[in-house]
């Protein structure tokens, strides 16, 4: 019963001792390269795709978004929502950028979704901000260089 009493309480000491020299705190990205993000992160044209539900049935879409480096982009999809296709639908709309990584999309001056920019820029997830929508997309950088052609 002494052994027992005995490795309970080293057991105890040491999580004590791993916990209090653990780091927990805010997530913030790239912390090992402390590198910010800005709207000049998002450049170029990017694959697109987006899935889920919206309040009038599921929605799905693959297309293109250009960003310009300066809070515009332009987005080229195809759409199906409800099982009812919409080809090329052209949008132009507003970006904003935080140094965390993390933005907003906007169009008409109104958000429309929160993203999170990752890969140094070649990918960024978004998630709607309409009311009744439930859904999510990622976009991926076209090509690897800066300058797009």
């Amino acid at each position: 019963m002494k052994l027992r009493t005995i490795s309970v309480a080293a057991i105890a000491l040491v999580s004590g001792l791993l916990l209090s020299h653990s780091h927990v705190g805010r997530v913030h990205a790239d912390d090992r390269d402390e590198r910010a993000c800005s709207t000049k992160t998002l450049h170029g044209s990017y694959g697109l795709y987006r899935s889920g539900t919206t309040s009038t049935g599921p929605l799905t879409a693959v297309g293109i978004i250009f960003y310009d480096g300066n809070g515009n982009n332009t987005a080229t999809q195809t759409i199906s929502r409800n099982g009812v296709f919409t080809l090329d639908q052209t949008t132009v709309g507003q970006y904003e950028v935080d140094p965390d990584c993390t933005g907003r999309g906007f169009q008409n001056g109104v958000q429309i979704s929160r993203t999170v920019i990752v890969n140094g820029g070649k990918e960024v997830y978004l998630l709607s901000m309409v009311a009744g929508n439930a859904v999510f997309g990622v976009a991926k950088k076209i090509h690897s260089s800066d300058d797009d052609r």
